[in-house]
């Protein structure tokens, strides 16, 4: 199984790029939207992608990916019953794999069937299936300590703040929630404490 890559970029395709090694060899490689606007910019750049090897009887497709976290999220969705490599594609090009598990963590069965192809009953699906899996463990590829949990996919001060509300005896599912809602950015800690208790005031 191939499971990283090196090279650079020799044609960009519809979908994804070939991957053209050191070694000479050109290997396709499928990519979700955001990481495919990041490495195709220019025929010959250089990449670096994870790569998830999916075998069919009748095909070998390569998915690749710029960190482990979006790998091992792209595995474990590929476990989901009604879920495959395409539209978990479809999944990680409409939201990073951060996004994603929290989306999943708070059961937004909402935000995630707002994805091309992804139905109110595949998603609550995908929130059955993995919302306690991706609580108990972190994603990382082959057990990497580069891993995502649920604080390590919102991290910071977002991930201070779900400490700060859960204990004040907020659901955790209401509180990541709400972190989702809140503006990117550095607004300080007491700010941003302040802006999600009063949404969750009137929640």
């Amino acid at each position: 199984m191939i499971g990283y890559l090196e090279g650079t970029v020799q044609a960009r395709l519809a979908d994804g790029v070939v991957v053209l090694t050191p070694g000479g060899v050109g290997y396709q490689v499928r990519l979700p939207a955001p990481v495919l606007a990041r490495v195709a910019q220019d025929a010959g750049a250089s990449v670096k992608l994870f790569i998830s090897t999916v075998v069919r009887a009748d095909d070998i497709s390569l998915f690749g990916f710029d960190g482990p976290d979006g790998k091992a999220l792209f595995e474990l969705l590929n476990t989901v019953s009604g879920i495959g490599p395409k539209l978990a594609l479809a999944l990680l090009s409409s939201m990073s794999p951060g996004d994603a598990v929290g989306a999943i963590v708070a059961q937004d069965v909402a935000l995630l069937a707002s994805v091309p192809g992804i139905g109110k009953k595949t998603a609550a699906r995908v929130c059955l299936e993995l919302a306690e899996k991706l609580k108990q463990r972190p994603l990382g590829a082959s057990g990497s300590a580069a891993g995502i949990s649920v604080l390590g996919a919102i991290g910071g001060i977002q991930a201070e703040l779900l400490s700060a509300l859960t204990n004040l005896g907020f659901p955790e599912k209401d509180v990541l929630v709400v972190l989702r809602r809140l503006p990117p950015g550095q607004a300080p800690f007491a700010d941003q404490l302040k802006q999600a208790l009063a949404w969750l005031g009137r929640s």
